[in-house]
């Protein structure tokens, strides 16, 4: 069929109300609430700290962080994880959770029997020494294991606080230089007292 100017209007019409039809579907739908199917959003853990343990035997991901960043001795640092089925991404949910930190000086400390409703779960904890910890955590469910992970944090001594450090300079630069300058002074006198 040659396209003439009247079936180019009448197929421009056909479209146009078709576009308008599917813009008012659209609008009726967003005004009574009734969208299209809502995918489920499983929140889990991000940022530059994440670090995440893959069990492929028993389809379980257990993901880590932790803030801040850089976390100090003797302050709080707060210790998350997320503990999710590898296949579907979904939180395990209804288990118990164990975590073991070990320190440099193997000096354990211990979480034990955390109950975890949702699949995540966080800590608070003030390492008391600087260096490497391991971050050892248990899942737990129906008294049957289902995964055993481990993990890495670095933590940094404390900085002195300023008076401190003032009097450390003092202590071990100034003094030092004070009681050589004096030791030097006495040397040039001797000798001097010698020649004469």
């Amino acid at each position: 069929m040659p396209v003439t100017s009247k079936n180019l209007v009448i197929s421009t019409r056909v479209m146009t109300l078709s576009l308008a039809s599917i813009l008012i579907i659209l609008v009726i739908l967003v005004i009574s609430g009734n969208t299209a199917p809502k995918a489920t959003v499983y929140a889990h853990l991000s940022g530059p700290t994440l670090q995440q343990w893959v069990d492929k035997d028993t389809g379980i991901k257990i993901q880590f962080a932790y803030k801040p960043e850089k976390p100090i001795a003797d302050s709080p640092t707060e210790l998350s994880f997320s503990v999710q089925n590898l296949t579907t991404g979904q939180h395990v949910k209804n288990f118990k959770a164990s975590v073991v930190i070990i320190n440099d000086f193997q000096r354990a400390f211990k979480f034990l029997n955390i109950p975890v409703v949702n699949g995540d779960f966080s800590l608070k904890y003030s390492f008391p020494d600087s260096g490497h910890n391991q971050i050892l955590v248990s899942i737990n469910k129906d008294s049957f294991g289902l995964a055993l992970a481990s993990f890495r944090v670095s933590v940094s001594a404390p900085f002195p606080p300023p008076d401190i450090l003032a009097k450390s300079i003092i202590v071990g630069v100034v003094m030092p230089a004070a009681i050589m300058t004096a030791i030097l002074v006495l040397i040039k006198k001797k000798k001097r007292t010698a020649i004469y």
